[in-house]
């Protein structure tokens, strides 16, 4: 724990929060962190005992922005909203990490700035978020009141109740997982097994105490381990989750999870062997 708070001060220290730069100048990296192009990952997820509906429900999912980890990060996620509300979300769902904590490099983006942007990805169902560890960092409390000024609902520890096609589907957001709250375990512990539940959590971790049921885990944090190699993949994921969740659709025991690589970067402006995605998901019985 003491290593932890050392390692918080220390980033906060060399990166200044608050933040005032509304553009997110890189300075002499701007040639070097040029983001990738960025993939849409198109996901049919049919969940037994899910109830039957004349459509799916359709989530767009965005996570891991870390707003200003690349040189023109705020026209590009005005682009990849744009696109995202394209396909017509029921329900829009932001995993956490929105600030960038990089300690060299510049993009110092301000949250309200981040989420005026992520104010125009609108759907019938709501907007909502969990915070990331970067954003505690940061400061959870202004990061969130900028979240809730532009009509997105932060979760933290709690539950929800939708209404999609005549039935009722309970969310629950679960923030940082570096701290396992008892408050979330509690949710996850009382989960009806019968009854449909979205579990937007930052951190995968958390999937380890989701129990059987009709539900949907839906996690990022890890960023697919960033730099995956050919035929080993990630070496490490910066959680205490498996290795083996640390990207992608997860089906274990009857219990789903899909693990975003998200759209930012941390600590380098690199990504090698898994590039920048959201999700479009499609969910049904």
């Amino acid at each position: 724990m003491a290593r932890t708070r050392l390692g918080k001060w220390l980033v906060r220290a060399l990166t200044r929060p608050p933040y005032r730069d509304e553009s997110g100048g890189k300075g002499w990296l701007e040639r070097f962190s040029r983001a990738q192009p960025h993939v849409v990952r198109r996901l049919d997820v049919k969940i037994a005992g899910w109830p039957g509906r004349s459509r799916p429900l359709r989530i767009a999912y965005l996570s891991d922005l870390h707003l200003g980890s690349h040189a023109g990060d705020v026209a590009r996620l005005a682009a990849i909203v744009a696109e995202a509300l394209s396909f017509a979300p029921d329900l829009v769902l932001h995993g956490g990490d929105f600030a960038n904590m990089q300690p060299f490099g510049g993009g110092r983006i301000p949250p309200r700035t981040i989420a005026a942007i992520l104010a125009q990805l609108d759907a019938p169902l709501g907007r909502f978020a969990v915070l990331g560890n970067h954003d505690y960092t940061y400061g959870a409390d202004e990061v969130a009141a900028a979240l809730q000024a532009y009509g997105i609902a932060v979760l933290s520890d709690e539950r929800r109740t939708l209404r999609h096609e005549g039935h009722e589907i309970d969310l629950i957001g679960l923030p940082d997982a570096r701290n396992l709250r008892a408050a979330g375990r509690t949710l996850l512990a009382g989960l009806p097994s019968g009854r449909p539940t979205i579990v937007l959590a930052h951190d995968p971790f958390w999937f380890a105490h989701v129990p059987a049921g009709p539900h949907l885990t839906l996690a990022g944090h890890t960023h697919g381990g960033q730099i995956r190699f050919p035929v080993v993949g990630a070496l490490r994921n910066a959680s205490r989750a498996p290795l083996r969740w640390s990207y992608g659709q997860i089906v274990e025991a009857g219990r789903h999870l899909y693990v975003t690589g998200g759209l930012g970067t941390s600590a380098i402006p690199l990504r090698v062997g898994v590039p920048p995605e959201y999700a479009i998901i499609d969910v049904s019985g």
